[in-house]
C-alpha cells in the first residue's frame, strides 16, 4: 500500500496543475473580453492597453484566484492537488516575470 501513495500523490499534483491551467484559461479569457469591451467603448488603443496591463499584471490577478483555490483544496484535504496548484502558480509567476522583464528591457532599449 505504501507504493501506491507516491504515484497517487503525483497524479493529484498533475490534477492540481491541470486545474490551475483551466483557471488560467478563464482569467486570460476575462482579460480578453474586458479588453474588447474597452476597445469598443473607447477605441482601439484601449484594447492594447488592457491586454498589456493584463499580461504584466497577470501575477497579481493570479494571486486573486490561486490563494483561495489553494486554501479551499487544503480545507478539503486534497493536499496533492494543492501542491500542484502551488507548483503551477510558481512556474507561471517565474515565466511571467521573466517575459515581462525581457519586454520592458527591449522597449526601454529603443526609448
Amino acid at each position: 500500500m505504501t507504493e501506491d501513495r507516491p504515484s497517487n500523490e503525483f497524479v493529484e499534483i498533475l490534477k492540481g496543475i491541470g486545474l490551475l491551467i483551466l483557471h488560467h484559461i478563464l482569467a486570460v479569457s476575462v482579460i480578453g473580453i474586458v479588453g474588447l469591451v474597452i476597445g469598443i467603448l473607447f477605441g482601439e488603443n484601449g484594447v492594447f492597453q488592457i491586454w498589456a496591463m493584463g499580461a504584466v499584471g497577470f501575477f497579481l490577478l493570479q494571486l486573486a484566484y490561486v490563494i483561495p483555490l489553494a486554501l479551499r483544496l487544503k480545507r478539503q484535504g486534497k493536499t496533492g492537488m494543492m501542491k500542484g496548484v502551488i507548483i503551477g502558480a510558481t512556474i507561471t509567476a517565474l515565466l511571467n516575470g521573466t517575459c515581462s522583464f525581457m519586454v520592458f528591457r527591449a522597449v526601454s532599449f529603443y526609448l
